[in-house]
């Protein structure tokens, strides 16, 4: 049997630790980590349906696996994640060269799944979606310094245009004394940045303790030895409370970074979106953010053009950022689907104006993003390098870029930096999304 694997992990970095859990279990099995799908015995896609692009770029890669498949009859594909865990049995029907499919409450069953599909029989493991979190190993694939550390599993809060809690399940905390054990191999490990990720953040706790332990976890991390940045992805406006905003400030290695998604600022359309939080109450949180948090990075998203939204509507985001701004915003057109409360709206905007509010939007934000990157210049800050680009050219993130998701620092450098470290940078240039430095010298902390 060819037990070489070829693994594609599409969507978030929950998804991906998701495929990292799978990879150890299998690893456990003797399946051997490959990057050609054409050396490969099994292909293991684990998906993302969170918007229709999503969907699309998922069955995209399925259908590119099914044409392998004529080259090589005896290629097992296994489906999972959010696809698999949406759509299950059809899905294998439409596209029949799927050899099984495991959805997001069973991914440690992944084995079962292929033992099945190597013995000619297909399975569906996608009943329960609100299984508990198992602990397991994982092989990480990012590169160091820096890992995904998942805190909990699901969601709650049901917005009106969200899937996610049909695909991921209810709100799942994992224990506390599992994420710190596992972040103290990770940082023994070489993992000096982990990034906590989870679909709120500030929501940790609460189902299995009776309370938020947010600031009792970062607390607990804080004193991890080789542990140097800690980093939150994703925390609700309505869930930060006084109690984490000083956890924030007083920890130090939890960097300034706060990602928020307010998707919104119109009062009845954040109502019709079924948010919890009003635009007087997102003014006074950001207000108390900028003042409480010495520093702070704020990062947010919107979504434009939801269902029976208004152009005075839209215009209240574009003078919203104007007053109050942000140093990272993600702009999405309204996806519709289906299954959602949103999806059934009468007054659908059309993809045309959900476009041209979209490319305004981004565009009003890149001057301000130019504009406080501008106001850098000068000044100095931490940096870990990640990569180097060519001879004497470096690839750094400060605290106020998150891996994956925002720029960086380049950096030129006629002395030898070393991948994984920290120093501390000069801001010499500036554009729209990265900034250009020099080293001034080598933190005493890099490990």
């Amino acid at each position: 049997m060819n037990k070489k694997l070829y693994l594609i992990s599409l969507g978030c970095a929950k998804n991906l630790t998701d495929t990292e859990s799978m990879l150890a279990v299998l690893q456990e099995e003797g399946y051997v980590l490959c990057h050609k799908i054409e050396e490969a015995g099994c292909v293991i896609i684990n998906t993302c349906a969170f918007i229709q692009a999503a969907k699309e770029e998922a069955v995209a890669e399925i259908l590119l696996a099914a044409e392998q498949k004529k080259e090589n009859p005896n290629l097992k594909i296994i489906v999972a994640g959010c696809l698999a865990q949406r759509y299950g049995q059809e899905l294998a029907e439409a596209i029949g060269e799927v050899d099984g499919l495991v959805g997001t409450g069973q991914y440690m069953q992944v084995l079962q799944v292929l033992r099945e599909a190597n013995a000619g029989r297909q399975i569906c493991l996608t009943e329960d979606v609100n299984a508990p979190i198992e602990s397991h190993g994982r092989t990480i694939l990012t590169k160091k310094p820096t890992a995904y550390l998942k805190i909990s599993e699901g969601c709650s809060r049901h917005c009106t245009y969200c899937i996610i809690p049909q695909l991921r399940g209810d709100y799942r905390s994992r224990k506390l004394e599992d994420i710190v054990a596992e972040a103290t191999v990770l940082a023994r490990e070489g993992y000096s940045e982990l990034v906590l990720v989870a679909q709120d953040v500030t929501l940790y706790g609460a189902d299995i303790y009776g309370e938020k332990a947010l600031p009792k976890l970062l607390e607990a991390l804080n004193g991890i030895e080789k542990l140097t940045w800690i980093r939150l992805m994703y925390a609700y406006p309505e869930g930060l409370n006084d109690e984490m905003i000083h956890s924030i400030q007083m920890f130090d290695k939890v960097q300034k970074y706060i990602d928020m998604p307010l998707q919104h600022v119109n009062d009845r359309i954040l109502k019709e979106m079924g948010r919890h939080t009003t635009k007087r109450q997102i003014q006074n949180l950001y207000t108390k953010l900028r003042t409480k948090i010495d520093g702070v990075v704020l990062r947010t998203t919107f979504i434009v053009g939801f269902p029976t939204e208004q152009e005075e509507e839209y215009r209240e985001i574009e003078e919203f950022i104007e007053k109050y701004p942000f140093d990272k915003v993600g702009v999405f057109p309204y996806s519709r689907e289906e299954g959602t409360i949103a999806a059934q709206m009468p007054k659908q905007v059309s993809s045309s104006i959900k476009q041209k509010r979209y490319e305004a939007l981004m565009e009003k934000q890149q001057k301000i993003s130019l504009d406080k990157n501008r106001a850098l210049i000068g000044t100095k800050m931490q940096v870990v390098v990640t990569e180097k680009v060519e001879k004497e050219v470096y690839w750094a993130r400060s605290y106020r870029d998150a891996p994956e998701v925002d720029g960086g620092v380049m950096i030129v450098s006629d002395k030898e930096l070393s991948i994984g470290e920290y120093y501390t940078c000069l801001i010499t240039g500036a554009d729209v999304y990265d900034l250009t430095g020099e080293v001034c010298e080598k933190n005493e902390y890099s490990q």
